[in-house]
């Protein structure tokens, strides 16, 4: 959001101060903790929920870009399936299979305990041009993530802003509650080509749109488990 600079000066400042107010409810990505798995993995928990962030085997990012790639378009966002033969492929270093080992590890972390069965449920690619978004929601399964496999070239202003200002950075935003005193409700992070988060399916997150050019590509995932 931008302020009018014709704008009164008692109203310039009061917009000025309404931000500052609203910033306050966004959490810094600060680490709680650290797990020390085959990949290492952080931990965050500015609201509740464990968000954990890893960085993928590049060769496995390698392997879903030369797919994806056959399905660019420049300057059109869409969204599409990663087939069976794509994600099961490499037996134990398989997509899926690596997937299922983090989000192990991601649950027996959290609830400290191991995890009876782990499944992959579905993968799909994301592809966004510039200014396209993706509205604040919720997956159905237990556990989500998304994979960041290609990032674009974003306005340096853009940098500058809060979501809460209205940032066109292409960052993923993750919300829970609202305005509650003496609480965080929102953490966003920049995408990162390998950055990887595993999250609650049923945490609300979005994706702001990008002022920049290029393509932010990612991959989404669903995975069902069951613990004793």
């Amino acid at each position: 959001m931008t302020i009018d600079s014709n704008l009164p000066p008692n109203a310039a400042a009061s917009i000025k101060a309404k931000k500052h107010k609203l910033k306050k409810y966004e959490a810094l990505p600060q680490t709680v903790c650290q797990s020390d798995g085959a990949i290492p993995m952080d931990f965050f928990s500015p609201f509740g929920p464990m968000i954990a962030k890893l960085t993928f085997p590049s060769a496995l990012i390698n392997k879903l870009n030369d797919f994806a790639d056959d399905f660019y378009e420049e300057g059109v966002s869409k969204e599409f399936l990663v087939p069976p033969e794509i994600v099961f492929n490499g037996g134990e270093q398989s997509i899926a299979k690596t997937l299922e080992s983090l989000a192990q590890q991601y649950v027996s972390t959290i609830e400290n305990h191991e995890v009876k069965k782990i499944q992959l449920e579905t993968a799909w690619v994301v592809s966004q041009c510039e200014s396209t978004a993706s509205p604040m929601h919720f997956h159905s399964s237990n556990i989500s993530g998304v994979l960041y496999l290609k990032t674009p070239d974003i306005d340096p202003e853009q940098e500058d802003k809060s979501y809460i200002s209205g940032r066109q950075a292409g960052y993923i935003n993750f919300m829970i509650g609202g305005k509650q005193a003496l609480s965080k409700s929102l953490m966003s992070f920049k995408p990162k080509v390998g950055d990887c988060y595993i999250f609650p399916g049923w945490l609300l997150h979005g994706v702001e749109p990008f002022s920049g050019t290029g393509e932010r590509r990612s991959m989404a995932f669903n995975l069902t488990y069951q613990t004793p």
